[in-house]
């Protein structure tokens, strides 16, 4: 299996920055790079090599040459850009529910919004105010789908003067409303609108005003 060019390109470019931060110390602290090197316990040129910013330097070696001029490298995983909705079995859904859509409304699917390829499953576009709508196929960590799909929206609200409502689209399933049952109280406060209300909106492209949860089931194949 090929790595993606991105994932190449994200590797050289956290590696350049780390390196940087490494030499700067270095420098900084006037050591000698065979210093840094025998501190961290590998060769010159392995030292040489994390403050030049080799992708292929293992983690544990460019943590042990940070660590020897006093640099802790954290590493931390930030949303990107997910697999494409046709990937994990969304499209579908995401089809169906355009589909439903009034002609008032002008869906775009997997509109980026973040800095880092953050994608909005679709973003309904109305007259007064736009649906960020994120679909989940399965509900694991609620709280955590909803804060993720709630700073898309923040994302998406910032570029634009109308409001934005949020829309969280549930695949109907029972172990999804079993996964769910623990935070009715939190979705009736925070996504107060059901799945009749939205649908309806949808259809008739009024403004829905507040967020919403909806359940939807996969549509029967066309034969």
């Amino acid at each position: 299996m090929h790595r993606s060019s991105s994932a190449r390109r994200r590797a050289r470019e956290q590696s350049s920055k780390v390196g940087a931060d490494v030499k700067l110390a270095r420098v900084t602290l006037g050591m000698t790079g065979r210093q840094v090197a025998d501190r961290a316990g590998v060769s010159w040129s392995t030292a040489a090599r994390v403050e030049l910013g080799d992708p292929n330097v293992t983690i544990t070696t460019m943590c042990a040459v940070a660590e020897a001029v006093g640099i802790d490298v954290v590493l931390r995983g930030y949303e990107g850009r997910a697999p494409s909705l046709r990937d994990t079995g969304q499209l579908v859904l995401a089809e169906y529910l355009c589909s439903q859509a009034d002609s008032g409304w002008q869906p775009t699917i997997e509109l980026l919004v973040g800095t880092h390829g953050e994608s909005i499953d679709i973003a309904f576009f109305g007259v007064q105010e736009i649906w960020a709508t994120e679909i989940e196929r399965m509900a694991t960590d609620f709280q955590a789908q909803f804060r993720r799909a709630d700073r898309k929206r923040e994302a998406l609200a910032a570029a634009h003067q109308r409001p934005v409502r949020l829309i969280l689209a549930i695949e109907d399933s029972r172990r999804n409303r079993s996964a769910l049952e623990p935070h009715l109280a939190f979705i009736r406060s925070t996504l107060p609108a059901g799945s009749r209300e939205v649908l309806n909106v949808l259809r008739t492209g009024r403004p829905l005003r507040r967020d919403g949860l909806i359940w939807i089931r996969r549509p029967p194949r066309s034969r």
